[in-house]
């Protein structure tokens, strides 16, 4: 008996996550009030730095927007946080000229004391954020979301489309969904999360000419202290306080901006450093061409040799090992293949089963390979074109133990068929033509078996190029891909044609929402493709027939039983047997003719099931699908 894993059981932080956000908010809005010490702010101001670098991280590291699609609500949160600091900044550096060591150490350290060379990094620093990172990720979250939401109703449908096909469960329809719409939310949040990071740069620059301007007041009016000792004093504090502002809140446009630029990648566990790698080493020559031109450069009086000429060397060098180094083999699947490995992959390979392959004996498959294979190729055209069937492509094989010039048919890889080419047989048929036959007889017999719900969608998706509203109305109601797939299959089953597939959506759109079974939408139909039936079986215009003798058709019809799971023939054997053999006496005394039955529409089906297995080539036709404009011509009449 087997157990179920036990799930892991959470972590404290996430058991306890919610209340972590809550105090978080609490204590940011705690920060605008109430003033803090020195040593706390330096903490705060760590954490700010720490938290920026950590998102930036996580940004690099996603394979796609959705993969951190908390970060809208992130961006906020930090905001409010970065803004509290500076309130919290603030009061200090106005109130006691002294903001901790942090602030302190931005001022005198990365500046040197210099509030000049400050004032200008923190400008730069907010210029690159404003204008730069800010303006391009908030024109990328406005166009990915603008785009989201246009293609919204074109994903929705092609996820109803998949599923009608069968090509998706309905557990994965509703994951795609839920995605869809986890990604129109995502991008909508990020186009209005990107005002945040342009309104904290903004608030940034105010921030700072507040202080400025406030500390020289202090300084001057209530402190006593001159013009350039107060901007020396409050001025490097402040340049300092807005360089420990902008720094984080660059590091998280960055993060940003990664996040509203990524683009999923084609390898699930690729990151956004492999795929850049990936792509720019897939082209050497540009390495090269940056490489000359480096080496150009180098030569050009006044400028640095060395530098040039060891960054050109480098790039020429890794463009010749690129060109040297083989493209990696990969599975089918797009991954890279794994030495070793390929003998037991090959079970999985699909498909696993061949759809139709035609064995050859060693001398036919000698002689006359080539000219097999160009009549087998056509093979899938040809059939097409007769039954609107899209035939897979055929295979051939070598089979030694088959004589020299014998062949066999497999459908599914089951014989369904056999014959001999010997050079005696094929004096006046080429031998290819006498493979391509009987090839052709075999796949016709089994031209069911290649129409199932994958290729009645295909078909579909056809027509509904040429015909959306028709598509539209008719499936998936009133007419199901299964039962548009088993009519399908019943008509190809008696060699009708099935592309007016136009003709056979509009009867079973018109006939199913009373009529629900497949065999009697099937007959209906037939009746619709008339004239395509009988103009197929006609020839100058005149449709040859056998009829049946009437006592024959009323003992079939008062052998038809109907229940509630469908309708069946229940002929006795001995009567059954002299039915059929009368079949074949008659069709044999006119060889000369196309076995065509006639009958009458209540009962052809069941005809056709009587006689499917040993008259396999005899079209068994209704009164209702001979076209008006053909004469019908008797040849003779079955009697028992």
């Amino acid at each position: 008996m087997e157990h179920a894993l036990p799930r892991a059981e959470p972590s404290a932080f996430h058991r306890y996550a919610d209340v972590l956000l809550a105090a978080l908010v609490v204590l940011i809005v705690g920060m605008m009030i109430v003033p803090l010490p020195t040593a706390l702010l330096d903490l705060l101001l760590a954490s700010n730095i720490s938290l920026a670098v950590v998102l930036l991280l996580v940004a690099l590291y996603a394979r796609s927007g959705l993969a951190f699609a908390s970060f809208p609500t992130v961006l906020l949160v930090t905001t409010l946080y970065r803004l509290a600091l500076n309130v919290s900044s603030t009061r200090l550096i106005l109130l006691q000229a002294n903001a901790g060591d942090v602030i302190h150490s931005f001022g005198t350290f990365v500046v040197r004391g210099n509030y000049v060379v400050g004032a200008v990094i923190f400008l730069i620093l907010t210029l690159i954020q404003f204008i730069v990172i800010a303006k391009g990720s908030e024109r990328v979250a406005e166009v990915g979301a603008r785009f989201t939401l246009d293609a919204m109703p074109g994903k929705q449908m092609s996820i109803d489309a998949e599923l009608r096909s069968g090509a998706i469960t309905q557990d994965e329809a509703q994951q795609r969904r839920r995605r869809v719409q986890r990604e129109s939310e995502f991008f909508g949040a990020m186009d209005g999360a990107m005002k945040f990071v342009k309104g904290d740069a903004i608030a940034g620059i105010i921030i700072t000419l507040i202080n400025i301007a406030a500390g020289l007041v202090i300084g001057v009016g209530m402190r006593h202290l001159g013009a350039l000792e107060s901007l020396k004093v409050y001025g490097l504090l402040t340049i300092g306080d807005g360089l420990v502002s902008q720094i984080p809140a660059l590091l998280i446009s960055t993060a940003a901006g990664l996040v509203v630029t990524r683009v999923s990648s084609e390898h699930d566990d690729s990151s956004l450093a492999g795929d850049i790698a990936r792509q720019v080493l897939e082209q050497p020559r540009a390495l090269a061409v940056a490489g000359v031109f480096l080496l150009v450069l180098a030569a050009i009086p006044g400028l640095p040799t060395i530098p040039f000429v060891v960054l050109g060397a480098l790039l020429l060098f890794g463009a010749r090992r690129l060109r040297e180094t083989p493209p990696r083999t990969t599975g089918t699947d797009g991954a890279p293949a794994i030495p070793g490995r390929q003998a037991a992959a090959a079970p999985l390979s699909i498909p696993a089963v061949v759809p139709i392959s035609v064995d050859l004996g060693e001398r036919l498959a000698t002689d006359d390979h080539d000219a097999i294979q160009t009549a087998l190729a056509e093979l899938p055209r040809t059939l097409f074109l007769e039954l609107g069937l899209p035939v897979p492509s055929i295979r051939t094989r070598t089979n030694a133990q088959l004589p020299p010039y014998a062949f066999t048919v497999f459908v599914q890889e089951i014989p369904v068929g056999s014959g001999d080419a010997s050079p005696r047989d094929t004096q006046v048929t080429p031998r290819e033509a006498v493979v391509a036959h009987h090839t052709a007889r075999a796949i016709r017999r089994r031209a069911a078996e290649f129409v199932g719900l994958q290729e009645t969608q295909a078909l579909l998706d056809q027509l509904e190029r040429l015909y959306p509203a028709l598509v539209r109305n008719a499936v998936p109601k009133p007419v199901s891909l299964q039962l548009l797939s088993e009519v399908l299959r019943r008509l190809v089953d008696e060699g009708v044609s099935i592309r007016p597939l136009r003709e056979i959506l509009e009867a079973l759109a018109s006939h199913a929402p009373h009529e629900k079974d497949p065999v009697a939408l099937t007959e209906l139909v037939r009746s619709t493709l008339k004239r395509h039936i009988s103009f197929r079986v006609a020839q100058g215009g005149v449709v040859p027939v056998y009829l049946l003798a009437p006592e024959i058709e009323e003992a079939v019809r008062d052998a038809i039983q109907r229940t509630v799971a469908g309708s069946y023939l229940a002929l006795a054997p001995d009567l059954a047997r002299e039915i059929l053999t009368s079949i074949k006496r008659t069709c044999a005394a006119h060889t000369g003719h196309a076995p065509n039955l006639l009958t009458q529409s209540d009962i052809r089906r069941f005809v056709r099931r009587l006689i499917e297995v040993d008259l396999p080539d005899v079209l068994v036709l209704s009164y209702q699908e001979l076209a008006p404009e053909l004469t019908v011509q008797p040849l003779a009449r079955v009697d028992i």
